[in-house]
This record gives C-alpha cells, structure tokens and sequence, in this order.
C-alpha cells in the first residue's frame, strides 16, 4: 500500500513540475516558492486503493517552514505524522512506533519521496525536473497539469499525477495521483495561509 508521504510527495513534485513547465510561467513561480518562508493549508486526502478494496477518507494538516521543516498530520479516520526535520525523516501511524529515517538522494532520485514534496517547497522542484514530462492546459483563473514518469518502472507504482493550480497566486487547489490497477489517491487544499507565523509545536519530534 502507498503510504501518506509518498503519496503527498509524488502530487506536489507534479505542481512543481507544472509550473515549472508553463512557460511564462515559471519563473513567478519558482520566485513564489523561494520566497516562501512558510506555507500551511488543510488537507482532505481520498484513499481507494483497488486490490485488495479499500476506500478512506481523510482529514488533515500541511505545514513548512523554510527551509527544511515539513509536518503532514491526519487526524481523522485514523491518526498519522510524517515529519521532516533537515535530513531527518519521522513516520508515525495511529500512535504506533516512531520511525525515523535519513534524506538521502541515489543517482538522482530520492530515497525518499517525500524529498519531493519539500523540494516543492524550497524551489518549485526544478532539481527533479528531469525524471517526468508534463502536459499543461490552462482556464482564467487555474492551470491543469497531468504529469507522466519518464521511467514508470522507476516511479513504480504511480502512473500519473493531474494538479489544479490557481493563478496568480500559485496556490494548489487540488491533486490526482493515479497509480496501478486503477487505485488513486486524491487532495483538496483548502484554507492556505502563506507566510505566516507557525506554532512553536508544529515540527516536535514526537516522544517514543
């Protein structure tokens, strides 16, 4: 099963890669996501994975702060963290143990796909730029990007990625991640507030 980070990871590496990609475009956007010092929204992910059969839905939280801290945290069905301090990396479901890995990049590919999701962060994900194409249709107040691996056998088992992205202001609206046997995963945003100050508590390690 695909888990939160990677999910999260693999969509919002597709708004990177969208803007980044739009011509005109891109280098507001690139401007826009260096100069985010903050960023939090919440979060409704939907779950259906098709073998074996499951269907959640999932109410949550995304938090960053330049320039390495990121905290994604559900808390409705089912508790989960994923928390990202500089190269540490925390992981904990439904109260269980904490699991902590290290960041760490592998011929040009992240050991861990939620290195994605912060690099959308920190510079609209241009550095991983390489590893998918992108086709971008745009409306008056949004551009749509469906995103393809390059190297599917690589990015196994995501197939694609469609984003919804507002313009000008460049924030996410919502994402569609398509993986194999016609599972998905999806996110709506809502409530985003750039730029402005955080919790002190928002990226504590939690205690084991």
């Amino acid at each position: 099963m695909v888990s939160i980070h990677t999910a999260v990871a693999a969509l919002l590496l597709g708004i990177g890669l969208t803007a980044a990609r739009a011509d005109t475009n891109a280098d507001a956007f690139v401007a826009h996501q260096v100069a985010t010092q903050t960023f939090e929204a919440d979060l409704r992910q939907v779950f259906h994975w098709s073998f074996p059969r499951k269907h959640v839905e999932s109410l949550g939280h995304i938090s960053y702060q330049a320039p390495g801290f990121l905290a994604i945290v559900l808390t409705n069905p089912a508790s989960e963290l994923v928390l990202v301090r500089g190269d540490d990396l925390y992981i904990q479901r439904d109260k269980k143990a904490l699991g902590t890995y290290k960041l760490e990049v592998h011929n040009g590919k992240p050991a861990q796909n939620v290195q994605f999701l912060l690099s959308f962060f920190q510079n609209g994900c241009t550095n991983f730029a390489g590893l998918f194409d992108a086709i971008v249709t745009r409306a008056d107040d949004a551009q749509t990007v469906t995103l393809r691996p390059k190297h599917p056998g690589r990015m196994f088992p995501l197939r694609f990625v469609d984003n919804v992205i507002a313009w000008p202001s460049l924030d996410v609206r919502s994402m569609r991640i398509g993986l194999i046997w016609d599972s998905y995963i999806t996110y709506e945003f809502s409530n985003p507030r750039r730029n402005q100050p955080l919790a002190a508590t928002v990226f504590e390690v939690p205690k084991r």
